[in-house]
């Protein structure tokens, strides 16, 4: 029986400061209690905002609305280190610009918003990999998850020794109930993991944002050809379910707020509802005037947990996402 939970969440954005002061210390714990998450990103360090590389970026642009207001969103990949087939068959999909032309037919409330290749029935490019579920789970985001973490770590406990903060660490704010043994961030995408037959397995978590492959009953794991994006907080149940590939940074409100599908699972009744997607490209290949710039703060940044407290310590890893901003070059 075909499965069409066909998955994807974040995106995302944080609440970025439009400019940020110079590097500063640490700031005191009755000083930060006082100051709104935006005010503690503007204090962060200049050098603990890292660059998202060009290469990582897609952009899925909508045709205009009748007023004319332009609608693109900007997704950025898993990185090739922390990922496999799957996001090397959404590279290729974007480069040869598989999708333009493609439908948006299925958006779920809260859930996901879903486009590719069905109902289309596109030819797929050549060179596409059959992934399998193993996939689904990578030693190099555990390894980079737990290198951030102890040096944020280290960090908190520099600064609260010899700045005078009381920086608390991460999971004494953040609870996990999403099924993962122990979570945390890397190279600023939030990582869980689990013990499987004994052996401890990574995986990055399916938070508001992301995007998923859809696919049908295991052992198919879809092609990367139909993505889910996950508009949701309820979406962590498809953590491992399946595959995650990338997230909406910038734009989501455009994927999100769709007219909603009628029938089961939030498809579209009719294929005159469906939802042209005009393109989905590489930013690499967009005009060097047109190539956006984001930053993200590093995961090993004090900033970061101080940053969590002020939205008030509480939820999982995927209630206060990294914080990602669009800088200009």
């Amino acid at each position: 029986m075909k499965n069409y939970l066909r998955s994807a969440h974040i995106a995302f954005w944080a609440l970025a400061a439009a400019c940020f002061a110079l590097p500063s210390p640490a700031l005191a714990q009755e000083e930060v209690a006082d100051k709104s998450p935006a005010e503690i990103l503007a204090a962060a360090p200049a050098d603990h905002w890292l660059p998202i590389p060009l290469t990582d970026l897609m952009i899925l642009t909508l045709p205009d609305t009748a007023d004319g207001t332009k609608r693109q969103a900007v997704i950025q990949l898993l990185p090739a280190e922390l990922s496999g087939g799957h996001v090397r068959n959404v590279r290729t999909l974007a480069r040869t610009r598989w999708w333009d032309g493609t439908k948006i037919y299925r958006v779920a409330r809260d859930f996901v918003t879903q486009f590719g290749g069905n109902p289309d029935a596109k030819t797929l490019p050549k060179g596409l990999e059959t992934v399998p579920e193993s996939e689904y789970y990578n030693a190099a985001l555990g390894a980079k998850r737990d290198a951030d973490m102890a040096a944020l770590q280290a960090a908190a406990d520099y600064s609260n020794e010899y700045q005078g903060t009381n920086i608390r660490p991460l999971m004494k704010m953040i609870y996990e109930n999403g099924g993962a043994q122990k979570v945390g961030f890397g190279g600023g995408w939030p990582i869980g993991s689990k013990t499987i037959d004994g052996e401890t397995k990574y995986y990055p978590l399916t938070c508001r944002g992301s995007l998923s492959p859809a696919h049908y009953d295991p052992p198919d794991t879809g092609s990367g050809s139909e993505i889910s994006v996950i508009t949701g907080e309820a979406a962590r149940s498809l953590d491992t379910t399946f595959g995650m590939v990338g997230r909406v940074i910038d734009g989501l409100e455009h994927l999100q707020n769709l007219p909603l599908g009628t029938d089961p699972g939030g498809f579209y009744a009719d294929k005159s509802q469906h939802i042209k997607i005009q393109s989905i490209q590489l930013a690499s290949e967009l005009p060097l005037a047109e190539q956006p710039a984001y930053e993200y703060l590093a995961s090993y940044s004090p900033a970061l947990l101080q940053y969590i407290e002020a939205h008030g310590g509480y939820g999982n890893i995927c209630t206060v996402p990294t914080p990602i901003m669009k800088v200009s070059k």
